[in-house]
């Protein structure tokens, strides 16, 4: 299976990369399978504050819209890259970049600054400094060649990145029976983040909580950001009618969770994920941030 790589939509540019075909970069494991910086200004500390913030006027705890959104936003990402993939693997598999056989195995995938998809292929050389033989087309449209600037060292780190998480969390993927996705994610402040994104093995099922996140220190090592490993849960899910999907986190679900939600509406279904806080809806509308036509509707959980 092919690992699928990207994130940070739209809050600045949201860049994402996938795995490779043949599994040279494999983002997947199951027991079957073989297996971003603004420049710094100056901040002031102010001395703590005793007084409570005030509550928020719709009645949600407070910060709980602001880490919701967040988790959302890389939810979108990871949902794009699964869907850039499939359109480029295709694309590849039918010569759009050359014959098959020939053409560069690892896949691309970005959402410009204003919001244009793009896709394409690369190789990258032994020590990952650069992507090589990167093409790349336009996803909107009649998928034109794409001429505008790609930082191809970026897209050579984000490939390295996405192979060392892949090494270091397969076997322990692979002993578990897990199929997962690793999505690398670009934050508008310039720190590169990957996701271990679960994938279900079965039919009519999803897989909720169970996400990993990672970082690179300055030493070079893998860091992880989160680490939801012992919270993956398996879930059938019944071919027609409203979804509603209980999460495992307390407060916000967890990115995994609403990967799964924004697949689901993208196949028009009614979804619904609940925490112990709040009950979320995906409702017609337009997202003023996103462009998404699906905006949440949270209600408060009362007890």
């Amino acid at each position: 299976m092919l690992s699928i790589r990207s994130y940070a939509a739209r809050t600045g540019r949201t860049l994402l990369m996938a795995g490779v075909l043949g599994g040279a970069l494999s983002a997947c494991a199951s027991s079957g399978a073989k297996p971003a910086a603004e420049p710094e200004s100056a901040v002031r500390v102010l001395p703590p504050d005793d007084t409570p913030p005030p509550p928020p006027v719709d009645g949600m705890p407070s910060g709980f819209r602001t880490a919701f959104t967040a988790a959302d936003a890389r939810a979108r990402a990871a949902v794009y890259s699964n869907q850039c993939v499939a359109t480029i693997v295709r694309m590849r598999a039918a010569g759009s970049f050359g014959p098959a056989a020939a053409a560069p195995k690892l896949l691309y995938c970005e959402r410009t600054a204003d919001g244009v998809p793009l896709g394409g292929v690369f190789d990258v050389d032994s020590a990952f400094t650069r992507a090589r033989r990167l093409m790349v087309v336009r996803l909107d449209g009649a998928r034109p060649r794409y001429t505008g600037a790609v930082d191809s060292v970026r897209v050579a780190q984000e490939a390295k990145l996405v192979r060392d998480i892949t090494r270091e969390v397969t076997p322990g993927m692979t002993k578990l029976g897990r199929v997962f996705r690793v999505v690398p994610m670009l934050q508008a402040d310039g720190t590169l983040e990957a996701w271990v994104i679960p994938w279900p093995s079965l039919l009519r099922t999803a897989v909720l909580g169970g996400d990993i996140a990672m970082v690179r220190a300055a030493d070079g090592r893998l860091r992880r950001i989160v680490d939801r490993t012992a919270t993956w849960k398996v879930v059938p899910v019944a071919t027609s009618g409203p979804v509603v999907l209980t999460s495992t986190e307390h407060d916000v679900p967890a990115v995994a969770d609403l990967v799964v939600a924004r697949g689901l509406a993208d196949q028009g279904r009614e979804v619904t994920v609940t925490t112990a806080v709040a009950r979320s809806a995906l409702v017609s509308g337009i997202d003023p941030t996103s462009g998404a036509r699906l905006v949440w509707q949270h209600t408060l959980v009362t007890k």
